[in-house]
C-alpha cells in the first residue's frame, strides 16, 4: 500500500525501495514483478536512465515469461505494458531487449483503464460505461464499440483492465463492484487504485490516478470518470 501511493506521488526512489523488499517475500505472485516494473517505468520516463528501462523490461519480461496459476493471462497485461516502454527505451540507447522479438508489437490505444487493490483473497470488479450507455465488465467483456475487459481476478490485487483502441468521444465512467474480503478481517479496509491512460503508449500518453479505501462487500462504487477527445 505504501509504495504503490508513494509510486503516486511520484516519491519513486522510496517505491522502488520498497518494492525490491518485498521481492524476496513474494517471489510466487506475478503483481511483485509488475509493480516493480512500472515504478522503474515511470522513474525512466522522467529520469530517461536506460538502467530504469532495462530493469522495467525485464521484469516485465518475468510476468509474460512466467506461469502463474492463480493469475492466469496477466501475462498479456504485462506485454502490453512492455511493448508501450520499447520506443521510450530505444531513444534512451536501449538496444538489448531482454524478450523474444517475436513478442514485439506495439499496442498504442486511445483510452487504457487498470484497476488494482491491495488485498489478497479479495475479489473485486472493474466496470466501464461508455459514451453509448454500454457497460463493460467481466460478464460482457466485448462491446460494440470495441472496448475490451480483460479476465476476471476473484483471488485479489487485479489488474483488471479495460481497453480501447479507438475509442468514442464523450466520457467514460469508472465504476467498481466489491464482493468481499477475507483478507479484510485482517488488515482492515481494502485500498483501491485506479490508474486511467489516454494516448497510451503513444509520446502524448497521458495519465491520472485515483484512489479509494473500501469497506463493506458488495458496495458499489463510481471511481471516477474521464472524457476523451480525439
Amino acid at each position: 500500500v505504501l509504495a504503490g501511493r508513494l509510486r503516486q506521488l511520484g516519491e519513486l526512489d522510496l517505491a522502488i525501495m520498497l518494492y525490491e523488499t518485498v521481492l524476496p517475500m513474494r517471489p510466487d505472485e506475478p503483481q511483485t514483478y509488475r509493480d516493480l516494473a512500472l515504478a522503474h517505468s515511470r522513474r525512466a520516463t522522467t529520469q530517461k536512465t536506460r538502467a530504469d528501462y532495462a530493469a522495467a523490461l525485464a521484469n516485465f519480461n518475468k510476468v509474460v515469461m512466467g506461469t502463474w496459476e492463480r493469475f492466469s493471462e496477466i501475462e498479456v497485461i504485462a506485454l502490453t505494458e512492455l511493448n508501450a516502454i520499447i520506443p521510450a527505451a530505444r531513444r534512451a540507447g536501449l538496444k538489448e531487449l531482454p524478450i523474444d522479438k517475436r513478442l514485439v508489437k506495439h499496442l498504442d490505444m486511445d483510452v487504457r483503464i487498470v484497476m488494482t487493490w491491495d488485498a489478497d483473497s479479495t475479489d473485486m470488479d472493474l466496470h466501464v460505461v461508455e459514451p453509448s450507455t454500454e457497460e463493460a465488465y467481466y460478464g460482457h467483456n466485448l462491446t460494440k464499440i470495441g472496448g475490451m475487459v480483460s479476465r476476471d481476478f476473484t483471488q485479489g490485487y487485479g489488474p483488471e483492465v479495460y481497453s480501447i483502441r479507438r475509442a468514442m468521444p464523450g466520457k467514460y465512467q469508472v465504476k467498481t463492484k466489491f464482493y468481499g474480503s477475507s483478507a479484510a478481517k485482517l488488515i482492515g479496509a481494502v485500498t483501491l487504485q485506479v490508474d486511467v491512460y489516454t494516448n497510451f503508449g503513444r509520446t502524448n500518453e497521458k495519465r491520472q490516478s485515483m484512489t479509494l479505501r473500501l469497506t463493506e462487500r458488495k458496495e458499489n462504487f463510481v471511481v471516477g470518470e474521464i472524457e476523451f477527445k480525439p
